[in-house]
């Protein structure tokens, strides 16, 4: 019976992981006529089931999660206070009734991430981010193929990405940027298993394939990009363990850098191609930042409140963009910007702090560990820095991004911890031993 609640508890994670994503639903319930922005009334109520489930295990383990919040929770107040910062929001925000609703979800998010932490270490992370992203693979496979009108682009943005896959995701670049961090799952898990122990050792090879022939197929300039860069530096990562120069860190940096301006240049070809008539330039995304600045002047400590900006004509702030800009831009094109926009330099300055202490932490991981699940902080941190340079996934609600960015920050010091204590108890174990008088004999 324990064994079968355990497996339901793995299933549940596994289902919320994959409802984070944003597969299958939207793309159901999307209409031609919609323009890709049709209402989902489902997921709103199946992620607040989610977070009163979760609430009801924490106080099943309610003993663990105490340990947590004494010992290790407060290692992480950046977290804590930058969720608190969101919700504080409602206060000054331009949109009331958005940011409560947005803030409330946010804290849910926030608390299911610490839950996964508490609940699996990063092995099983990984295994589960496997089954996650392997129901998608499948999915998409299976909608591009059995249905292409729904798996394949085709009425999207005026059909400007037409014939390109887009699999149970609702535009074919959210595809590719799930199926880069599919590829390092799955990169990561095939290399741990060991072709002469696992019987299974093929199956994240294949994931990983498959994830990297989607990349291909959706046709997405920046998943390609950020997968090379990823792949790239995942071997300097191992040999950073064992001999530690600042050469390595440098080489990290540069290709990181390399691989943003990548980004920077071919992926504004595919936005400003698709905004109504605009010529093929480099100035689409620093126009929209430009402008964006120009608001952000006005609030620049607290900014606009959380998912108050980019809303509709009603909007001060989205009105004055939209107008600047002259096409209805649903975001940013960068998750600094907008989290800038919504929460000020109070909001980017925890958010950049968080980001920093855990990457350092992230490091002293990869420096005691010599298991791959010891790459996959580091990883995935370069991972959202690389596409919150286009894209907008940092402080997200509902978001698999956030889970996980909350999860590895509050992993990496619990299993810290862990072999902090194993050390301890080793080191007073040799020390017993060397002063025993039997052992002397």
């Amino acid at each position: 019976m324990h064994k079968l609640i355990l497996s339901l508890e793995k299933i549940f994670v596994i289902f919320a992981l994959f409802l984070s994503t944003s597969a299958l639903i939207p793309v159901l319930l999307e209409k031609e006529d919609s323009n890709g922005f049709s209402q989902d009334p489902f997921s709103p109520i199946l992620f607040l089931g989610i977070y009163v489930i979760t609430a009801i295990l924490i106080l099943e383990y309610r003993q663990i999660f105490l340990q947590f919040t004494r010992s290790v929770a407060w290692k992480n107040i950046w977290i804590w206070l930058l969720a608190g910062m969101a919700i504080a929001s409602v206060l000054w925000t331009i949109e009331p009734d958005i940011t409560l609703r947005r803030s409330i979800l946010l804290l849910g998010t926030t608390v299911f991430g610490a839950y996964i932490a508490v609940r699996y270490n990063l092995r099983e992370q990984l295994e589960l981010l496997s089954w996650v992203f392997g129901s998608i693979i499948i999915l998409s496979f299976v909608f591009a193929i059995a249905l292409p009108n729904t798996g394949i682009m085709t009425f999207q943005e005026g059909g400007a990405h037409a014939g390109a896959w887009r699999g149970v995701m609702t535009h074919k670049n959210l595809l590719g940027r799930i199926m880069v961090l599919s590829s390092m799952v799955f990169l990561l898990r095939g290399i741990s298993l060991s072709p002469t122990k696992q019987k299974y050792h093929w199956i994240p090879w294949l994931g990983y394939g498959l994830s990297i022939l989607l990349i291909l197929l959706c046709t997405s300039k920046t998943a390609l990009i950020v997968s090379l860069t990823l792949t790239t530096i995942i071997p300097l990562y191992r040999t950073w363990r064992r001999n530690y120069t600042q050469v390595m860190p440098f080489m990290i940096a540069v290709i990181l850098v390399v691989g943003s301006t990548a980004i920077l240049i071919f992926d504004q070809l595919d936005v400003i191609a698709t905004t109504l008539g605009r010529d093929l330039t480099l100035t689409g995304r620093t126009n929209i930042w430009i402008a964006m600045w120009d608001i952000i002047q006005e609030r620049p400590l607290l900014g606009y409140g959380l998912n108050a900006v980019w809303q509709n004509w009603n909007n001060e702030a989205t009105a004055y963009l939209w107008k600047q800009l002259e096409w209805e831009c649903p975001y940013g094109h960068n998750g600094f910007m907008d989290l800038l926009a919504e929460l000020g330099f109070s909001g980017l300055g925890l958010f950049l702090f968080g980001y920093i202490i855990t990457y350092v932490k992230g490091i002293k991981w990869l420096r005691i560990t010599n298991n791959v699940e010891g790459i996959w902080p580091l990883l995935y941190l370069a991972f959202l820095a690389l596409y919150n340079i286009s894209e907008s996934t940092l402080l997200a609600n509902n978001s698999i991004f956030w889970i996980l960015f909350v999860s590895i920050s509050f992993s990496i010091v619990i299993e810290y911890e862990q072999v902090k204590i194993c050390h301890h108890l080793e080191q007073k174990s040799w020390n017993y031993l060397e002063i025993s008088p039997h052992h002397k004999q």
